[in-house]
């Protein structure tokens, strides 16, 4: 892997992202448990939508330059956190 401009591979460059990524996603889910207008609320709960999809984004690019190793989820698994999921609603 040959270094990028300021001296970063790809994989880092791609790797200070995704740590970004989860960064912003942890404060705006923070800001959500936080905010008590609704306005404010939805507001966050978009950037929170947009900030997951572009962490899947760069995790998708990273698993296709193999940066990043994951399997994907058998049905059984995805059904069993359905069914925890459901279990929690109230």
């Amino acid at each position: 892997m040959t270094p990028q401009q300021g001296g970063m591979t790809e994989q880092e460059l791609l790797s200070e992202l995704l740590g970004q990524e989860k960064q912003v996603i942890t404060q705006v889910a923070e800001g959500i448990r936080e905010a008590s207008c609704r306005d404010l609320r939805k507001l966050l709960a978009s950037h929170f939508a947009q900030a997951a999809q572009d962490e899947y984004e760069l995790l998708d690019k990273m698993r296709e330059k193999g940066y990043y190793l994951a399997s994907d989820a058998s049905r059984e698994q995805v059904q069993q956190l359905k069914n925890a999921l459901k279990n929690m609603e109230i």
